[in-house]
């Protein structure tokens, strides 16, 4: 049989004024199989084998009958069409059984979309970074709309309850509103157990933080995390796509300013490999509940007295504050994504970035500004006034007043 390849060969071999002995040599072909194509007008095909009847054919609708009524033991599937006939193995019925099972059927998850501003699907994943020659451990946290992909990235140094829910606050206004639910798996911080009925216990304090700021509470199904298939896509995506640009950064307050600046020109922007929409432009559609301005009350808060240099100690680094609250005690939010804010009073009186180091100092300028105008002089030791003593007054009598005692001293 002569392959297409070598018949177009041949007859281009002709056209260029080659004849069937020169054809025949060159090929390593007789001269009468040269011949015979040449004077066909087409390359021909190999005949078609017809497909040859499986012993199982003629029992496969049986076999997905039965397994429509929820019969599933290959064995006993065997013993029925043994009975009518059938006379190969067990191999060939479990290979057809496979893709038909409902287990095997689960793998391939049908896609589930969500109403615009119905749900947001919320997970961490895990990064290493190279810090003084050792590997350190950080956290991200990843929220994605439902509806429009439209996602949030914010880098922790723990998955903490205080953390997340954090988190949830800056992602909720980085979005521009809370969805009327929040897809969790079972991480512990959200999902505490199951009752017998095999439904979720949440986390009390979490439960509240969810009713403070709108949005209902669901739990993915169990070994079904495919359920929230957006928002595990998106961890890959920050890994694949954002995580190999960063080069390096100072701390988590840098390291998230570069994801902001990612999110914003790249991830929000870009268009999305499953709906064939820009994110960012589709969020327009979400209908989102306004984020409440009164705050839920999750960081704990580290009090801490200023030094008279205006510096406060916090985990083995100083920061500094305004000089004017020296000597007072300020409390430290630390929301564990690269940032502190110090309070005094109820103020805000300082925001620093976090450092990642030990031993640091970390200072405004401005803190220190008007130290010098504001303190007066030294006051010195008190210094007495000498006032001299004047003479006393004599008072002056005529001589007659001492003749008239004298005259008196003699008749006694």
């Amino acid at each position: 049989m002569v392959k297409n390849g070598e018949y177009f060969k041949m007859k281009d071999m002709r056209e260029r004024g080659m004849n069937i002995t020169q054809i025949a040599d060159e090929l390593g072909r007789d001269r009468k199989t040269v011949r015979k194509w040449l004077q066909t007008d087409e390359p021909g095909g190999y005949a078609k084998r017809k497909p040859a009847t499986g012993k199982l054919d003629a029992y496969k609708d049986y076999v997905r009958k039965r397994m429509t009524e929820g019969c599933l033991n290959a064995s006993v599937l065997l013993d029925e069409i043994r009975a009518k006939g059938y006379a190969g193995g067990s191999t060939m019925l479990r290979l057809f059984m496979q893709p038909l099972r409902p287990a095997v059927q689960s793998k391939a998850t049908e896609r589930f979309e969500t109403e615009p501003g119905e749900q947001a699907q919320v997970d961490w994943g895990e990064f290493k970074v190279a810090q003084d020659d050792q590997m350190k451990k950080l956290y991200a946290f990843i929220m994605v709309l439902g509806y429009s992909r439209a996602m949030y990235v914010e880098f922790t140094e723990d998955n903490r309850l205080d953390t997340l829910m954090g988190c949830h606050t800056r992602a909720f206004t980085y979005l521009g509103g809370v969805t009327r639910t929040c897809l969790y798996d079972n991480m512990k911080t959200v999902v505490v157990s199951q009752d017998e009925n095999g439904d979720p216990v949440w986390n009390e304090q979490f439960a509240r933080f969810a009713g403070h700021y709108g949005f209902t509470l669901r739990r993915c199904k169990p070994y079904r995390a495919r359920t929230k298939g957006k928002v595990e896509n998106g961890v890959g995506y920050v890994r694949k796509n954002f995580w190999p640009r960063v080069r390096t950064f100072t701390g988590l307050a840098d390291l998230n300013a570069q994801a902001r600046h990612w999110l914003d020109i790249v991830a929000n922007k870009r268009l999305h490999g499953t709906t064939f929409q820009v994110p960012w432009d589709v969020r327009e559609q979400e209908t989102l509940s306004p984020v409440t301005e009164a705050r839920f009350a999750y960081a704990e808060r580290h009090s801490r007295k200023v030094s008279s240099d205006c510096y406060v100690s916090f985990e083995a680094n100083r920061y500094s504050v305004p000089f004017q609250y020296v000597g007072a005690v300020v409390e430290i939010e630390d929301e564990k994504n690269g940032q502190l804010r110090f309070h005094c009073g109820g103020q805000l009186v300082a925001e620093h970035p976090k450092s990642m180091g030990r031993h640091q100092i970390v200072s405004i300028k401005k803190h220190f500004e008007g130290i010098g105008n504001t303190s007066s002089r030294p006051v010195g030791e008190p210094t007495p006034r000498y006032v001299p003593q004047t003479a006393p007054e004599v008072l002056e009598r005529p001589l007659s007043v001492y003749d008239s005692l004298m005259e008196e001293a003699v008749l006694q």
